[in-house]
């Protein structure tokens, strides 16, 4: 054990003060930071304590078991703590997100529009199903004390409907009957029909 403690004091008269007091910091700070940029949390630990350990050896050299070797223990396990804070910091390569929307769309079909000249129509019996429908609807809605601009819809939406009945639609004839349909549709959800 004598000749450990002679190497110490050796070790110790050999280096200045500055050694153990500004390289053992100097050096946990750089690790630090090169830590944080590689992303590695994990290995900063073990290096502060592996830093901390020489520094704690070179300070027992300079001045034996003092309350300059604690000191500088607690000064610097509170540099270590506040580097620690440094892997808050988002540094380094963000993951790339997978865009759910790109994921899971699906591209609408283009819809095929008539030529020039050329109007598209729409069956009487394909219309006269919706007209059908719509017809039942507003029935309904007439017995129902519906409120004076509830009733004025309605009355609207019958005289459309009977200018449609019987007869091919055009495209927007059919959009128009669409609306209305979807107008009887809005009243009935508001009466509980």
């Amino acid at each position: 054990m004598e000749i450990f403690l002679k190497w110490m004091e050796e070790i110790g008269e050999a280096l200045p003060d500055l050694v153990s007091l500004v390289v053992c910091p100097g050096v946990l700070i750089a690790a630090a930071l090169l830590l944080t940029i590689l992303g590695k949390k994990g290995a900063y630990l073990p290096t502060a304590a592996g830093i901390g350990g020489a520094g704690a050896f070179l300070v027992a050299c300079e001045a034996g078991v003092s309350a300059q070797l604690f000191g500088w223990l607690g000064l610097y396990v509170l540099l270590a703590a506040l580097l620690r804070l440094l892997f808050l910091i988002p540094v380094g390569k963000k993951e790339e997100k997978e865009d759910l929307y790109e994921k899971f769309r699906v591209p609408l079909e283009e819809p095929e529009f008539p030529e020039e000249g050329e109007e598209e129509t729409f069956a009487a019996e394909e219309s006269g199903i919706r007209l059908a429908h719509a017809e039942e609807l507003l029935s309904a809605l007439n017995k129902c004390p519906l409120t004076a601009g509830d009733r004025l819809e309605t009355d609207a939406v019958s005289r459309t409907i009977d200018g449609y009945r019987g007869r091919e639609l055009n495209a927007d004839e059919m959009r128009s009957l669409n609306d209305c349909l979807a107008t009887v549709l809005k009243l009935t959800a508001k009466y509980k029909l």
